[in-house]
């Protein structure tokens, strides 16, 4: 019973420790700034965040860096909406905590330098791009990606990597055959969709990726 007790107290003194997360708490107007000031756990955790990112953010080439800055918006935006809507077995405060140590873990991967070529493994909030190099010395691809925190879409797709110039194309097989196009700029990957010829419905988009779903934008290299 003591034990349990001594454990409660601490969990209360951590929740109720003054909190420093990477803003100004006097300035907090939404709900999630409010509950990153109000629990010394997720303040610390929001500011370890921040720290990190700009990090790395600090160690990128420009392009790389505008691209990092894009992510982490969009990793801002998603965190607010797992708030707002934890799933129903979480709270918004697991909801928070969970997503901020994933984010943060993500951040420390990141190789701001890394080695010429497509070999590797590159990541961004939605997924990975995995690519390997057989002995024979044939690229394959492997891509996946989901709509962060809800799934609302998903896309899988791989297959062998032809270079073409700086690109290395994929092109998928089980269907009209899009392409996938990835191209080196600096540190990052970047993805583009070429639809196939003479699809009529290409505002659905590429048809290895669930409605709405997407590959397109920058990848970074993680170790």
């Amino acid at each position: 019973m003591i034990r349990h007790l001594v454990l409660a107290a601490s969990v209360t003194l951590a929740g109720s420790a003054v909190a420093a997360p990477s803003f100004n708490c006097a300035k907090a107007s939404t709900p999630v700034e409010k509950s990153l000031c109000r629990n010394s756990i997720l303040g610390d955790q929001d500011a370890a965040v921040a720290q990190q990112f700009k990090t790395v953010r600090d160690q990128l080439d420009a392009d790389a860096a505008k691209a990092l800055v894009k992510d982490q918006r969009y990793f801002l935006s998603v965190r607010d909406e797992s708030y707002a809507e934890p799933y129903t077995t979480s709270t918004p405060y697991e909801a928070l905590l969970t997503g901020m140590r994933s984010r943060l873990a993500f951040l420390k991967a990141i190789n701001p330098q890394p080695a010429p070529g497509f070999v590797g493994k590159w990541k961004n909030l939605t997924g990975e791009i995995e690519i390997t190099q057989g002995a024979d010395g044939q690229l394959k691809v492997e891509a996946n990606a989901a709509r962060p925190y809800t799934g609302q879409w998903v896309c899988d797709l791989s297959g062998k990597g032809v270079v073409s110039g700086d690109s290395l194309n994929v092109t998928y097989q089980d269907g009209l055959p899009w392409v996938l196009s990835l191209t080196r700029r600096g540190a990052v990957l970047v993805a583009n969709e070429i639809p196939a010829p003479g699809d009529k419905d290409v505002g659905f988009g590429p048809p290895f990726c669930g409605m709405n779903g997407s590959l397109r934008g920058e990848w970074f290299a993680v170790r």
